[in-house]
């Protein structure tokens, strides 16, 4: 990786945009002073993240920034945009070419930025971390920079070399871990804090938790008292009740049968009425049914084209889209089988990269076998020497003590023949009893393998049993769960049919007069009701007929402008309010003209007359068409306003979304804040519940039929139960008795085995004293032998020598064997990456595939709609020709029907009249009984309402709590007096306020107890591995220093002598003991002088100790690039040529960019880039290739 493009733009003295493009080997940059080459550095320096504007040689931030001259204006902002080549690979994760950029504006905004995308300061310096270009790197040395270096603390110094033996990564991670650690002791010292506070609150909620069930002991009997004496008081007035029911039902009776007469007579009327309507209007309607027909003649022919040229559309797309799908197939496949083969690849490099890790395994144990013979051998040499002497005199005495063990060895053989001889008889019985033995063991092992299969078997049919009782409580909860729904949905289909039955929904005029039949009187059947109880629509059509209803909705539809009369009267007497009437006799309506239906047919998003979409009795199509004839219903907002303009805003228009188009051209829209359901919307609410409880009754009923099933399987799995736990038992009896015969077998075993192991005892003895007496004479033998090879001391130190070849081998060998692991890692990755951009292309042709068949769907549907549409054109054009024939044939049958209805009203109309006046006086009896009833019914109201107060349960449910009272017999226990009624009251409120939350408070408080001590738990063992992390990084930072340390100093040392021409220079630790914590110190003598400290040394010798430091520096850990800024300026020429030497071999393994004025460092440069300023204080530059002059 190197340095490939430097951009500024507005920063110090470079206000226009430059571009400096540096290649491998050296460039120099040059001019004269002043003339801005510096600022090149400080941009480096800059964008790497530099955040001291005294290292940038400036006061304040914004100075970076260009200030403007006489001729030039001063710059919003300064950028600097540095590009790397990385197609090495060097920085993982990471394009080939990589670009860093920062920018400053003069509100003080900043930001930062790779490869275009905004990133945290933070990223660039982990990008940069250990590679000298760091927060403390080495590579960037500007002017005044090398007296920092060399006159640095100890201390500071030792940050530069933690970058150059990259241990900086480490330390970072080390100093989150710590920031982590801070953070965990925090985090617990606060647990502690809310646990004492929680551990204070734990006992007062603990007397209100009491306080609140005794509470609720007390108020549970209180109710059970209550509930008793209000079922008793209602249990009464029920049975009053029914027998004033019994007597209004009669009343009712005779009455309903006069109404049912007028009723019957008045549809007989209103039906004639109607028809004589009808036919009026049939004349005039004919011819223009005639024209319509025409036109829709035409139009089906030109539907009929459009259909034939779309289908052939249609099939062509189809074949497109077919072949890319196909194509798209085959690319899948290629995609999915070039994945397998990279992981069969990737699977083949991790079996190499594991074979190569265990190579290296058996390398390092090798390693430290020798490493410890090489001590070994050394002590071995020391201790032979001082041996030598001491052997020689007990070589004299070997030979007595030899004679005297064989000696002893002829009598213990002796001895031990006999022993034998015992041992072989003994033995013969022995293994009878051992056979025995282990045939019994057979048979208790079969025995134990029978039982211990049986005890699974009876394992398993417990989960199996087990599983079954929770299907079955699973069963039991879906039960209970729908038998609650049913339960809730028959209450709202209840509630919702009072509110009709009750008029709630309208205003309160409509809802008295509507619910009082007394107020009504003699009119009560020619009332028909509000127009929103008489019609009916579908849902998608709800919001739509409600808008264009509106405040109409509530309109009354009566028989004739009489009734209405005696309704208004009626109002008016007794100051109810408003209304407004429907007459069906009064009604006059204009409907929507048959151009304009023509109009509409072929307009698009035409949803139809509103008219057209609501069902009513035939009776009330007169209100129907005069309220809604003129409105048209729109699918959307752009749908109406193309309605409105072909139709000249003659019409109302209605949007499926509540929008109303009047035809002044006024627009409402919105929402309206008042979200209550309209009679419509009820009446459907109430088709849905019902459908919903048909689906729940159906649900219920195979669920109960699952719960027959289940049941049976847990009786199957109880009786094998039984069967195993039978068998189970049997088994352990028959290994009672297999156990008991195997111990008296053993004990023959053990008396026959303690008879011989007493002989063999013996027999041990001697052989123990022989062997001890020969181990003596071999180690007397052994050190006269080694007090011999003492004196070949040379041959040892051969041996040692070879040990430590050996050691150097093997440091060699696992170094190799490191690099080709580490290569191996980076094929790996490599293939890695592959995939998963493999696997991205897949998903996209999996998604575009997915997209065509969709399409393909669409196209087929739409064909299909096509062929069908065809099919019911053809329908239609014969429909039309029978329909024009038909309308002749009407218009005068209609004429003959108007003067026969003319006749039979006459008549009908004074039948009604005397029905009526019979009406009246039955309506007067069944009011009186009614008054009756209403106030036996407000007096249980009045009881009723009080206990739903207290307890919210009705009458019913008290009548379902007293039965099951009395089924367990529970009221002979209970004192139901009214007396105990009052002292349980009085209990009551002697308790005082209660906290009926204290007891859910208690338990929740108990539950955040437990688990605040879990959160304490979770966090101490965090705490521990976060201290394991800290300490195993602290060891890695300590054994990685070490390491490199070593070679730096070496490295230094050698460098130093190369550039001085002798002398000497190394560094050490200000305390070796703490290599971490302690400082560094650098110790340098150039040849002919004595050991001085460095802030004696000339300009030009400081130069050189720092540029010896930046090249071992550059051997032990390479930089991408490295800019020196007039480093060479102290030095003369005889030293000059030394660096630049050394320089040039250096740049063949790393990129350098220098500032100079010599000539000198000059002949060496690759690349030349020159730097003036100009007239109007901009720099500028001006570039070489000096390798294309060579």
């Amino acid at each position: 990786m190197y340095l490939k493009k430097l951009r500024l733009s507005g920063f110090k003295s470079f206000a226009d945009p430059v571009s400096l493009e540096f290649s491998e080997g050296i460039s120099a940059i040059v001019g004269p002073n002043g003339s801005g080459k510096s600022n090149i550095t400080d941009a480096i320096k800059w964008v790497l993240g530099e955040q001291s504007i005294k290292s940038l040689r400036g006061k304040k931030m914004e100075d970076v920034i260009f200030s403007g001259t006489e001729k030039k204006q001063a710059s919003g902002y300064a950028e600097v945009v540095l590009i790397l080549d990385n197609k090495e690979g060097s920085l993982e994760n990471y394009p080939q070419e990589i670009a860093i950029s920062r920018k400053l504006f003069r509100s003080g905004e900043s930001d930062y930025a790779i490869n275009k995308k905004s990133c945290k300061l933070k990223e660039i310096h982990s990008i940069f971390m250990d590679t000298g270009l760091g927060k403390n790197g080495y590579s960037l040395i500007s002017q005044g920079s090398i007296e920092n270096i060399l006159s640095s603390s100890p201390t500071e110094l030792r940050n530069i070399f933690e970058e150059a033996v990259g241990i900086v990564s480490y330390k970072t991670k080390k100093n989150e871990a710590e920031k982590k650690l801070e953070q965990t002791q925090g985090h617990l010292d606060r647990l502690r804090d809310i646990m004492a506070e929680i551990e204070k609150q734990v006992g007062p909620l603990k007397n209100q938790s009491r306080k609140a069930k005794s509470f609720l002991t007390l108020y549970e009997e209180l109710k059970t008292v209550d509930l008793v004496i209000f079922y008793r008081k209602m249990s009464g007035a029920v049975t009053e009740l029914k027998v004033l029911k019994k007597n209004l039902e009669e009343q009712l009776k005779s009455c309903e049968q006069i109404e049912a007469i007028i009723r019957k007579k008045d549809e007989l009327y209103q039906k004639l009425t109607i028809e004589n309507r009808e036919l009026d209007l049939l004349a005039d309607s004919e011819k223009k049914n005639l024209s319509v027909l025409r036109a829709d003649f035409d139009r089906v022919q030109r539907e009929d084209i459009r259909c034939k040229s779309q289908l052939e559309a249609n099939q062509i797309t189809q074949e497109r889209l077919k072949n890319e799908g196909e194509s798209l197939t085959s690319r899948i496949a290629a995609t999915l089988k070039r994945i397998d083969g990279l992981e069969l690849e990737k699977n083949v490099l991790l079996e190499n990269l594991v074979t190569k890790e265990a190579v290296r395994g058996e390398l390092e144990n090798t390693l430290n076998l020798l490493l410890c013979a090489e001590q070994q051998e050394k002590d071995r040499i020391k201790a032979t020497q001082e041996a030598v002497l001491n052997q020689q005199s007990l070589c004299e005495k070997l030979e007595m003590k030899r004679l005297e063990i064989k000696t002893a060895i002829q009598e213990a053989k002796t001895e031990s023949s006999f022993i034998k001889k015992y041992l072989d008889e003994t033995g013969a019985s022995q293994d009878q009893v051992a056979a025995d033995l282990k045939q019994q063991k057979q048979e208790m092992s079969s025995l134990l393998a029978e039982k211990e299969q049986r005890k699974d078997q009876y394992q398993k049919l417990q989960i199996q049993y087990q599983h079954s009782l929770d299907e079955q409580k699973q069963l039991q909860n879906q039960v209970h769960l729908i038998s609650n729904n049913l339960k809730v949905n028959a209450s709202k289909v209840e509630y919702l049919k009072n509110i009709q039955k009750n008029y709630q929904d309208y205003f309160p005029t409509i809802r008295k007069l509507m619910t009082s039949e007394k107020l009504l009187g003699p009119v009560i059947h020619e009332v028909f009701g509000p127009v929103g109880e008489l019609i009916s629509t579908e849902a998608r059509y709800l919001q739509a007929i409600d808008i264009a209803l509106g405040a109409k909705s509530q309109n009354i539809v009566v028989a004739s402008v009489k009734v209405a009369s005696d309704c208004i009267n009626l109002l008016k007497k007794e100051r109810l309010g408003r209304a407004t009437f429907l007459p069906l006799d009064n009604l006059k309506y204009s409907l929507v003209d048959e151009k304009t239906r023509a109009v509409l047919k072929n307009t698009s998003g035409v949803e139809g007359i509103a008219s057209d979409l609501v069902k009513t009795d035939a009776a009330y199509e007169v209100v129907i068409k005069s309220l809604l004839g003129r409105i048209i219903v729109a699918r959307d907002f752009a749908s109406g306003k193309d309605i409105q303009k072909k139709t000249a805003s003659k019409f109302t228009v209605v949007t499926l979304g509540g929008e109303i188009f009047y035809p002044g051209g006024a627009i409402v829209g919105g929402q309206s804040k008042d979200n209550r359901q309209s009679p419509l919307s009820k009446k459907i609410e109430i088709q849905n519940l019902q459908k919903e409880m048909d689906q729940q009754k159906k649900a219920l009923d195979a669920i109960k039929n699952q719960d027959v099933t289940v049941q049976k399987s847990l009786t199957q799995v109880v009786d094998q139960l039984k069967e195993l736990e039978t068998g189970y038992n049997r088994c352990k009896q028959a290994l009672w008795e297999k156990n008991k015969t195997i111990e008296d077998l053993s004990r023959k075993q053990r008396e026959s085995t303690q008879s011989i192991s007493s002989q063999e005892q013996k027999l041990q003895a001697l052989s123990q004293k022989l062997e001890q007496l020969n181990i003596e004479l071999t180690k007397i033998e052994a050190s006269y032998n080694q007090a011999k090879e003492a004196t070949k001391g040379q041959e040892t130190d051969d041996q040692a020598h070879m040990i430590r070849q050996q050691l150097d081998d093997l440091r060699l060998k696992i170094s190799e064997s490191q690099m080709v692991i580490t290569q191996i890692k980076g094929e790996i990755a490599g293939f890695d990456q592959q995939i998963v951009l493999m696997q991205e292309q897949l998903s996209h042709q999996t998604a575009r595939k997915t997209t065509l068949e969709a399409e393909m769907a669409g196209y087929l549907n739409e064909s299909r709609e096509l062929i069908r549409l065809q099919e019911k054109l053809g329908a239609d054009h014969q429909l039309l020709s029978k329909k024009i024939e038909s309308h002749r044939d009407k218009n005068k049958q209609a004429m003959e029907l108007q003067k026969t209805n003319a006749q039979r009203l006459e008549t009908l109309q004074e039948e009604i009249k005397n029905d009526n006046h019979q009406l009246i006086i039955d309506n007067d009896r069944k009011n009186t009984i009614s008054t009756q009833l209403n106030s036996l019914q407000l007096q249980m109201n009045h009881w009723e309402e009080n206990i739903y107060k207290s307890y919210e349960i009705n009458y019913l449910m008290a009548e379902d709590a007293y039965q099951q009272l009395e089924a367990e017999h529970s009221l002979d226990e209970l004192d139901l007096s009214e007396e105990r009624q009052r002292t349980l009251r009085e209990k009551i409120s002697a308790l005082g306020n209660v906290n009926l939350g204290a007891i859910e408070e208690y338990e929740e408080i108990i539950a955040r107890h437990d688990f605040m001590k879990e959160q304490m738990d979770d966090l101490k063992a965090g705490k521990s591995e976060l201290l394991d992390i800290i300490n195993t990084l602290y060891d890695a930072m300590t054994e990685q220093f070490k390491a490199n340390f070593i070679k730096l100093q070496e490295n230094f040392t050698r460098i130093f002598g190369i550039l001085f021409e002798g002398g000497w220079a190394y560094l050490e630790f200000t305390d070796p003991t703490g290599v971490l914590e302690g400082g560094i110190e650098l110790v340098a003598q150039p040849p002919g002088k004595r050991l001085r400290h460095i802030s004696l040394l000339s300009g030009g010798e400081k130069s050189m100790v720092a540029i010896a430091l930046l090249f071992s520096f550059l051997e032990i850990n390479p930089s991408p690039f490295c800019v020196i800024d007039e480093v060479d300026a102290a030095l003369d020429d005889h030293n000059i040529y030394r660096y630049i030497s050394y320089l040039k071999k250096v740049a063949e393994h790393n990129q350098f960019i220098t500032i100079t004025h010599r000539r000198t460092t000059l002949e060496v440069c690759d690349n030349l880039y020159g730097v003036s300023m100009s007239k109007d204080g901009v720099s500028q530059l001006v570039s070489v290739r000096l390798t294309d002059y060579a």
